[in-house]
């Protein structure tokens, strides 16, 4: 393939070049570019199959179609053993070896009548490839995505839906310890962190795969996916619309990680607690709130942003009732109890965005909308409090004195560290941050009804008069 994209004697030059780099590396980039651009070309349509002694090229074919064929056959036979071999040390330049199987799929459709690929064909080929990718140097990445993507269009199936893609392996062991080994190199130089799309990918071999006696493996399959996530999202690998999509299909492969546990097993009081630390310690939670924070509130009916929002917030939404279904109540309650206090500063926010689009744009449509988004984004979040048991953790951190009680406080946890030194005049039972904050809250409230109507003593009326002026005119804005 490098001689025929006249590749080859700049490659073998590289490699004089550059001694400190191993030949087969050098070697193995120079395919996967070449790789790249072929695949390119195939997905528009433009003639790049020569390879096969296909299409109008004069090059003479590499292979003959029949010992594709063969390869195919005895790679499928042997996969597993296969796996293991590939695991045992680096092999560089697999993206060709791929490119030539995913090529044969197309060159054997164009000799049926009608012409059609082969399903049985193209999932054979499909579970080889997707065993490659947990294998493949990092240079492969970029060719080994578009193929791969390919090929689970020709399956019809789109990464995350939850439709099992593969027949469960005898070696599904293996594929568990390949996808951790993968995320967790020794050798970064060879191993590179895998691109998050490749991910998406790459967990739907596990889900194929998940049975009785894996569910040890899943506390690390969530702490490695999620740390790489985190990653991608701090680095701003990805656009951040293709970021909140595969977070959102990374959820779902969660949850089908967790549902096709549930058919065949019941989750061992050990394992439960060790896949929800993983959950806390690799900080899932703050992930999806950051997530959250990046969807579109302006959306408009009917557009692609309004689809991304709606897909997340039901995606989050119906991954921690499956979370909270599997497992036990005192376990969740415990693992995830010192999280409470963060849980209300992500709250206030939602609730401190939609107070602020309801004082400015009250009879806006697009403030309107504003207001729902973050009220929506409100409810889910509070749906995750109630499925992980912390809704008595909550509001023993909301009244524990640490922070303001005016769920509209900008400083409601006391994230600057402002003390609350100020109470209510009344019952002396509600704590603040300032007398701001108690006017607000006596006048208004937040999420709940105003102070005024739930406090335990009602002698005297407090008087919001005794705010600071600029505070005042504001409360006749939210009256």
């Amino acid at each position: 393939m490098l001689l025929a994209s006249d590749g080859l004697e700049f490659a073998i030059d590289n490699m004089f070049r550059s001694p400190e780099i191993e030949s087969p590396l050098v070697f193995s980039s120079h395919v996967a570019s070449v790789v790249q651009v072929q695949s390119q070309r195939a997905t528009q349509g433009l003639d790049c199959d020569s390879i096969l002694g296909w299409g109008l090229s004069d090059n003479k074919p590499l292979v003959s179609p029949e010992h594709a064929k063969v390869l195919i056959e005895i790679l499928w036979d042997d996969r597993a053993n296969m796996l293991k071999a590939l695991m045992s040390t680096y092999t560089p330049a697999l993206s060709g070896l791929l490119f030539l199987m995913w090529r044969y799929i197309h060159l054997d459709a164009s000799r049926r009548n009608p012409p059609k690929p082969d399903m049985d064909l193209v999932k054979r080929i499909t579970e080889i490839h997707f065993r490659c990718m947990l294998v493949a140097t990092s240079d492969q990445g970029g060719p080994l995505v578009g193929i791969g993507d390919d090929l689970c269009e020709l399956m019809g199936i789109t990464p995350g839906e939850g439709i099992m893609m593969f027949s469960k392996s005898n070696d599904s062991q293996t594929i568990f310890e390949a996808y951790i080994k993968r995320l967790d190199p020794v050798d970064t130089r060879i191993y590179a962190p895998p691109n998050i799309l490749m991910i998406t990918i790459l967990l739907e071999l596990l889900v194929s795969n998940m049975g009785p006696g894996l569910e040890g493996f899943l506390p690390s399959v969530f702490a490695v996916t999620t740390g790489r996530f985190w990653s991608a999202w701090i680095g701003k690998e990805e656009s951040q619309t293709m970021l909140l999509g595969s977070i959102g299909m990374m959820l779902e492969h969660f949850k089908s990680l967790l549902q096709a546990n549930s058919r065949s097993s019941v989750l061992s009081h050990s394992v439960q607690k060790d896949i929800l630390e993983s959950f806390a310690k690799s900080d899932l939670l703050d992930l999806i709130a950051a997530a959250i924070f990046c969807l579109n509130p302006s959306a408009d009916e009917s557009t692609p942003d309004l689809d991304l929002n709606f897909n997340l917030l039901k995606t989050v939404q119906t991954t921690f009732e499956k979370i909270g279904a599997l497992h036990t109540p005192a376990l969740l309650e415990e693992c995830f109890r010192d999280y409470a206090v963060d849980w209300l500063k992500v709250q206030h926010q939602f609730i401190i965005r939609g107070t602020c689009m309801e004082i400015h744009n009250r009879q806006n449509a697009a403030g309107q909308r504003r207001k729902s988004h973050y009220e929506v984004c409100n409810g889910v979040w509070d749906l995750m409090a109630r499925m992980l048991r912390q809704k008595d953790s909550v509001e023993r951190a909301r009244k524990s004195g640490s922070g303001c009680m005016f769920l509209r406080c900008q400083d409601p946890i006391g994230i600057n560290s402002k003390p609350s030194n100020f109470a209510c005049s009344k019952c002396k039972a509600v704590p603040y941050c300032s007398r701001r904050c108690q006017s607000g809250d006596w006048v208004i409230g937040g999420e709940h009804d105003p102070h005024r109507a739930t406090c335990q003593q009602f002698s005297e009326v407090f008087s919001p008069t005794n705010s600071l002026a600029s505070f005042a005119q504001l409360m006749k804005l939210l009256v």
